[in-house]
């Protein structure tokens, strides 16, 4: 299965912060783009194994990626 990341670079702390759409709550830190997403796939191995466990086992209830648009606006 496939889950889009985000990546968003921070110049002033110099760090990559990685989320996931459709799985709130899982954000990842890393100086590096490499680490972020080793670590967001960790996190998402994670995120899903815990839910996997608090429904029993029903996959059906599993969260399935959402598509996501990232835009950027001018103000």
């Amino acid at each position: 299965m496939k889950y889009r990341v985000v990546l968003e670079y921070d110049s002033e702390t110099r760090h990559y912060t990685a989320t996931v759409p459709g799985l709130p709550g899982l954000v990842v830190d890393a100086k590096t783009e490499r680490v972020v997403l080793r670590l967001a796939r960790e996190g998402i191995r994670f995120y899903l194994d815990e839910l996997k466990s608090e429904k029993r086992g029903n996959l059906r209830k599993m969260p399935r990626p959402l598509s996501a648009k990232i835009r950027t606006v001018d103000i």
